[in-house]
């Protein structure tokens, strides 16, 4: 009605934060989910690289010795990260007192075989961390790898949220500073199967050159406005409501209320020739 778009308060205005985190919600949902299941997700890849996945590199940085070891079981090649591989279990004897170790790695597929002699790497700091020369301990996978979370979901995720933090800057820019103009509703809807209830409400507006818009978007069903829409869906007549609009992007427009701001306080006004300090509230006592 004409007198709610009076009611709007003039620019700049103080916005309540319920419609404006509220603008777009399922782009912040589909954003925020994937990018705190893959932050976690890679946390706990980051935590566990400290375990056996680090043996590896603790051989490649040494110093290390090398025995001879040979090869007891080589088990069937298999296909990981797109190279066909082996599982080859091995024993040797290691130092002064010909220690005895057995231990295993995978080695490429067709060098090994049962009976081989091959060469041994031993970890001079611990005896028990040892290879075969030209394998590896541990198959590190792509996604037992943090960044491979972080590229899936984290990175997709947080895209999501950008554009929803961008959205929501750019709603901002609008309902403080934007112009106001009454809006025709032509159709309201229900949107099925989200949670919470939402409408859909499209309308019509003219800007400041007398340009028709057309507008649809999201109305919470709950809240005032919903309140508001879905008495004129009911009743079948629709009414003008207010729409703020950018002067220099029409496009970017909402429907809102008056009660989805702030009202500014009072500035209070002093009396005329009064001063400050000066008590103007009482009465003077006259002299005999």
């Amino acid at each position: 009605m004409r007198h709610e778009v009076r009611n709007i308060p003039p620019a700049p205005r103080r916005l309540r934060l319920r419609p404006l985190l509220a603008h777009r919600w399922p782009l912040w949902a589909l954003g925020a989910i994937p990018t705190a299941v893959g932050v976690m997700v890679a946390w706990a890849m980051f935590l566990q690289s400290g375990g056996k996945f680090s043996l590896g590199p603790t051989l490649d940085r040494g110093p290390v010795e090398t025995a001879t070891a040979v090869v007891r079981q080589v088990n069937p090649p298999v296909d990981i990260d797109g190279r066909r591989r082996e599982e080859v279990v091995y024993e040797l004897r290691f130092g002064p007192q010909q220690v005895r170790l057995s231990g295993h790695c995978f080695m490429p597929a067709g060098s090994c075989r049962v009976g081989d002699e091959r060469t041994a790497e031993v970890l001079v700091a611990d005896i028990n961390l040892h290879r075969l020369v030209g394998g590896v301990l541990h198959i590190d996978r792509d996604w037992l790898r943090a960044q491979f979370w972080l590229r899936v979901l984290a990175l997709p995720g947080g895209l999501l949220l950008l554009a929803w933090l961008t959205s929501m800057l750019q709603l901002r820019r609008v309902l403080v500073h934007g112009d106001v103009s009454p809006g025709l509703v032509h159709r309201v809807t229900e949107v099925p199967h989200v949670l919470p209830q939402m409408l859909r409400v499209d309308y019509t507006f003219r800007d400041h050159h007398a340009t028709l818009r057309h507008n649809r978007h999201w109305v919470r069903r709950h809240g005032e406005l919903g309140a508001r829409l879905l008495e004129q869906m009911a009743s079948g007549r629709y009414e003008e409501m207010p729409v703020l609009y950018d002067r220099r992007q029409p496009s970017w427009n909402r429907m809102l209320l008056p009660q989805d701001f702030l009202r500014t306080a009072p500035i209070e006004l002093a009396a005329p020739g009064a001063t400050p300090g000066s008590d103007t509230g009482r009465g003077t006592d006259s002299g005999p």
